[in-house]
């Protein structure tokens, strides 16, 4: 059963879906994205330095962040806030521990407000439980 179609309604569905992509290809490479894009890749980044020099990291450690995601492990996240960034994931020193969560909050200038991380005090150098922005939550 072959239905023919009008002449105005191949027109109209033309029209609709060169509409429907020409929206959807213009949204998605819109300067304004872009630049939302690369400014959280930079506050990403900081947040991972900052991560791993406050905490003393050893270099076996694996940061999953919104740039790194991996899902079997939970949902990361960088949310713009107040004028600054929180930034969410998650970390483990070595394969045999178990993935534990971060969250950082930064200023505008992408300095360190805050930084709380899961795990254990007794896992931390003495330098970092003294800081007064460091909150370590079991």
């Amino acid at each position: 059963m072959n239905k023919k179609y009008t002449l105005g309604q191949i027109i109209f569905a033309l029209t609709v879906g060169f509409l429907a992509a020409t929206s959807v290809y213009f949204s998605s490479t819109s300067p304004d994205i872009t630049i939302q894009r690369e400014r959280e890749e930079a506050v990403i980044q900081q947040s991972e330095k900052l991560f791993i020099t406050i905490l003393q990291m050893p270099n076996t450690t694996q940061i999953i962040h919104p740039l790194n995601p991996d899902r079997d492990v939970g949902k990361s996240y960088v949310y713009p806030l107040d004028g600054g960034w929180q930034i969410s994931g998650f970390y483990r020193r070595n394969q045999n521990e178990e993935w534990r969560a971060w969250l950082i909050n930064l200023d505008k200038s992408l300095k360190l407000i805050d930084l709380r991380v899961q795990g254990l005090i007794s896992e931390f150098d003495e330098d970092v439980l003294k800081k007064d922005n460091v909150i370590i939550v079991p």
